[in-house]
């Protein structure tokens, strides 16, 4: 399989956990029980982008963004702007920090900024709940999922980064070695 098909299959893979993850426990918008609101195509959006020069974060992060739209998100163009927004912002720090240590806060930063930006939305049109009571009831325990989520993804890109260079080491060898064997063939 090729590198981008594997992206692509990882990506579809994130949304269905996402969703799943949402289906199996449902968010109280009543703020009675506490509940989290799975990112986990977000983060891993930003965990895919962060180091890519700032138009293809932009691009990539909004397809992306459309993607979930499209298939499992119910405001349609605000995930796709979010994306770009966040992916441009996140490669934007990064790239200022020049920190390795510092993009786990990045992240996390993101994640909260991802989950307020539609609170403050909601709260301009309904005026409820207060935001002691959404963070309390919500956002507390998304962050705790985003933080073990953006430890998972993390790891999971240092795992495929380290795959395909090795594959690309390996296909370069057996290049080599091919030409090796034409040119003895030939004397």
């Amino acid at each position: 399989m090729k590198k981008a098909q594997i992206i692509a299959i990882g990506f579809i893979g994130l949304g269905l956990l996402d969703s799943l993850i949402t289906f199996a426990f449902p968010i109280d918008f009543t703020y009675v029980h506490y509940s989290f609101v799975p990112h986990l195509v977000f983060i891993g959006t930003l965990v895919y982008t962060v180091d890519k020069p700032w138009l293809n974060r932009i691009l990539i992060s909004m397809v992306i963004g459309l993607g979930f739209d499209l298939l499992f998100a119910q405001m349609f163009p605000m995930n796709m702007i979010l994306f770009a927004l966040f992916g441009y912002l996140a490669g934007w720090i990064y790239e200022h920090m020049h920190r390795e240590g510092s993009l786990f806060l990045i992240f996390l930063g993101c994640a909260f900024l991802y989950g307020l930006i539609p609170y403050i939305i909601y709260f301009m049109i309904n005026h409820s709940p207060s935001l002691d009571t959404w963070f309390y009831k919500i956002e507390s325990l998304t962050l705790l999922a985003d933080l073990i989520s953006i430890l998972f993804l993390m790891y999971i890109q240092q795992v495929m980064s380290r795959f395909f260079m090795i594959r690309q080491y390996r296909e370069r060898k057996q290049t080599t070695k091919k030409l090796n064997q034409i040119k003895t063939s030939r004397k």
